[in-house]
């Protein structure tokens, strides 16, 4: 028999072998496993016996050496073995040892996080339809250890007609509706009153629950159930501060589940779009393009530039996703309030758009469609740009120039339409100016700029400043080449060997000193 006195012991024990897997040696793997199958045998005859023995306070303190020898898997075999689950599952589970069954809960989330395999004996036990109606508790503590257990769970589970078994039979989507609901009623308080702060273990279990309906409403066909909570989840979006990076938990996956949900139904449109007279029909969109344009001013800072991009390319998507299905169930003033804030406009048209120097958030996102790693939202984020665009492709280059839309619309299979890359179809901006299709830049804007940096073009060269320039380049591609910091085929040596490029006859006024090439 385990005594306290020998609790004690073990407790002081676990600095020796609370390691990581690999650095455990074979004797201290061995010797964890023999204390831990003693603990377990304790708290199983305990928990079989007709009066159990162990008061609250000893089952704490054994629940407590499993918690931490649970920390890894090696010599944890009675921990994760079936019947270890299903004993912690049935004193967790156990409605009159509320600290008991907390310490037994934490062994089986860890468990579960660490092998996925672990998750078979809580099905197959039914302790997920029992988890489901225990999650109606409104104890933080709870509610932050059962939503990480059924989050687990359902993400693993293969079986959706029992995860459809806990929805209809057991409450698990009225009981996560709930927790959101009280959420949001305590991040609303918070941000009305400076002395009544979300409580620590309650903002600990948010992101619990939402991952847990993110995975509801991507397993679910039917998730219209959800819809009612969205303006739950709009609420605690409004209300929650933004941190920097704006795209980190919980605010990901709020988002997150609010790409999942159907929005097109018309409760879910009367959440996003409130009416009323004194209703502003853009604030929830407002607020998500805010999340958004704080994440991409993140990524155009001027340090970590590509690691703070990597990170819109991990967690962007979704909000990417929720603006492209928004827009187009969105009131009209709505939509023109989505063209203004994500499309570049014609102040911007001075420099090529997506300009390096442009730090709007269209030119921002322009910039991110292009980057090298953004591999998972650059189509996401062109889609959206597309659909803003009418899904017309004409419209899209317009809008974005033809640099930016071509190499989406080819992949789609759009066809281009011809007269807009035609200078006699030059599209003009609201004023009148024409547009040079390509980069978006305003033609008179484009000729000063070239003016300003002393590169004119060639129509006022003569033939043999031509040649001269052509000298020039060709010396200066070559030697590019030979640093061997990059390798790039010399576009004037192609031209000659393609035949393209004839050379001028000399003059008998011609001067003798011609330019030798050297740059």
């Amino acid at each position: 028999m385990v005594t306290p006195v020998q609790i004690e012991i073990h407790a002081g024990s676990l600095l020796a072998v609370n390691e990581e897997p690999g650095c455990l040696s074979e004797a201290s793997v061995h010797s964890k496993r023999t204390q831990v199958a003693a603990l377990m045998t304790r708290l199983r005859q305990d928990h079989d016996a007709a009066e159990p023995e162990l008061s609250q306070q000893e089952q704490c303190a054994i629940l407590a050496q499993l918690k931490v020898f649970g920390r890894t898997v090696a010599g944890s075999d009675a921990i994760y073995a079936p019947d270890g689950i299903t004993l912690l599952c049935e004193i967790g589970l156990r409605a009159d040892t509320p600290e008991p069954s907390r310490e037994a809960l934490r062994c089986v989330a860890n468990a579960m996080l660490l092998d996925r395999t672990t998750t078979k004996a809580f099905t197959d036990g039914g302790y997920m339809q029992r988890a489901s109606e225990a999650y109606k508790s409104e104890s933080p503590d709870d509610e932050f250890l059962l939503g990480r257990i059924l989050f687990l769970s359902t993400t693993h589970a293969t079986d959706i007609d029992l995860i459809q078994t806990c929805v209809n039979e057991h409450k698990l989507a009225e009981n996560a509706h709930a927790a959101i609901a009280r959420h949001a009623a305590a991040y609303k308080a918070a941000s009305t009153d400076s002395l009544t702060p979300v409580p620590q273990m309650q903002a600990m279990a948010l992101p619990e629950t939402l991952k847990l309906l993110f995975t509801l409403t991507s397993k679910l066909s039917d998730n219209d159930l959800f819809v009612k909570t969205i303006p739950h989840l709009l609420d605690i979006l409004h209300t929650i501060p933004l941190q920097t990076p704006a795209l980190q938990p919980p605010v990901t996956h709020i988002i997150d589940a609010l790409s999942n949900i159907h929005l097109d139904n018309d409760a879910a449109k009367a959440a996003f779009f409130p009416s009323g007279e004194d209703a502003d029909q853009t604030t929830h969109v407002s607020r998500v393009i805010t999340v958004l344009d704080r994440a991409t001013q993140a990524a155009a800072g001027s340090s970590s530039i590509s690691r703070v991009a990597d990170d819109f390319d991990d967690r962007g998507a979704s909000t990417l996703k929720l603006l492209h299905d928004l827009y187009p169930l969105a009131p009209e003033p709505v939509q023109e309030f989505m063209r203004t804030s994500l499309l570049p406009s014609d102040t911007e048209r001075n420099m090529p758009l997506g300009s390096q120097t442009s730090a709007t958030l269209p030119a921002r996102l322009l910039r991110l469609s292009s980057a090298p790693t953004a591999s998972n939202t650059r189509s996401l984020l062109l889609t959206l740009l597309f659909t803003l665009s009418d899904s017309h492709a004409g419209k899209f280059i317009r809008n974005i120039g033809y640099g930016h839309a071509s190499g989406y619309l080819m992949m789609r299979g759009i066809p281009i339409p011809e007269d807009v890359l035609a200078e006699a179809g030059y599209a003009t901006d609201a004023s009148g100016r024409q547009v040079n299709p390509i980069t978006g830049q305003h033609l008179d804007d484009e000729d000063r700029n070239v003016r300003a940096s002393g590169l004119e073009g060639l129509e006022g060269m003569t033939d043999e400043e031509k040649e001269r320039e052509a000298e020039r380049l060709f010396v200066l591609f070559e030697r590019l080449n030979r640093t061997g910091v990059v390798s790039v085929e010399n576009p004037l040596r192609q031209a000659v060997q393609e035949g393209r490029f004839e050379e001028l006859q000399s003059s008998p006024d011609d001067s003798d000193d011609e330019d030798d090439g050297k740059a």
